[in-house]
């Protein structure tokens, strides 16, 4: 189904596989920037463009980053600068919680007002409670 738009393509292996194909020949990416992806690495390059900031400080960066605090692993864009400040946590507070010996974080999931407080993130972060 097209919903009305005309000359509908799906890219043959992704987009992934469009830009090996656009730089093989030498070619123009209609896609710029970073292109996400559901591994380890986050992302793949496609452009050296950066059109996305860091959440934290507002920094021209397209860095993915998972929150190091196990009770929080919110999926996030964090500059390199924040990343060392924040021992690539999301907040302060997840920093805080993160630093906490494994057996008291243990016992602070089984309340999920402990886990963060009010940060940034607060409407998207879905404690794991053990």
């Amino acid at each position: 189904m097209n919903f009305g738009f005309k000359n509908v393509n799906q890219l043959q292996g992704g987009i992934i596989q469009y830009a090996h194909d656009i730089k093989e020949k030498g070619l123009e990416s209609k896609f710029i920037g970073k292109n996400f992806v559901f591994d380890e690495r986050l992302g793949e390059r496609v452009t050296e463009d950066v059109i996305a900031i860091c959440h934290i400080c507002g920094a021209s960066c397209d860095t993915h980053t998972d929150c190091k605090n196990d009770a929080c692993h919110i999926l996030f864009i964090q500059c390199e600068k924040c990343g060392k400040e924040l021992d690539g946590c999301c907040s302060n507070e997840c920093q805080a919680f993160s630093k906490l010996p494994f057996e008291e974080q243990k016992v602070r999931r089984k309340d999920p007002s402990q886990v963060v407080s009010k940060t940034f993130f607060d409407s998207r972060i879905k404690p794991k409670l053990n």
